[in-house]
C-alpha cells in the first residue's frame, strides 16, 4: 500500500474520531475508552490500507503532540514516520 498524503490521514483520523465518539456514547455508556488509539489504528488502516503497521500507527496515535487541531498534527507526525 501507498502512503496515504496528509489530507487522507486528516479525513481518516477525523471520521475516527467521530465513530469513536459515537462508540464510548453507545457501547461505553458515555465512558472513556482507554484504548482508543488501537480502535482509532484500526478504523484508519481499514479506511486507508496496510500503509503502517497496527501497533507502530497506534504508538504514533499516542505520541502525536497536542494541538488545537489534533487531527492535522497527528496526521502530519504519522506522515513524518512513514
Amino acid at each position: 500500500m501507498s502512503k496515504p498524503s496528509n489530507e487522507e490521514l486528516i479525513k481518516a483520523l477525523n471520521a475516527a474520531g467521530s465513530a469513536h465518539h459515537d462508540y464510548e456514547a453507545k457501547f461505553l455508556k458515555g465512558k472513556r475508552d482507554e484504548f482508543w488509539a488501537g480502535w482509532y489504528a484500526s478504523y484508519v488502516l481499514g479506511r486507508l490500507g496496510d500503509f503502517a503497521t497496527p501497533s507502530d500507527l497506534t504508538n504514533w496515535l499516542t505520541q502525536a503532540p497536542s494541538s488545537d487541531d489534533w487531527f492535522k498534527s497527528a496526521a502530519q507526525y504519522i506522515s513524518e514516520r512513514l
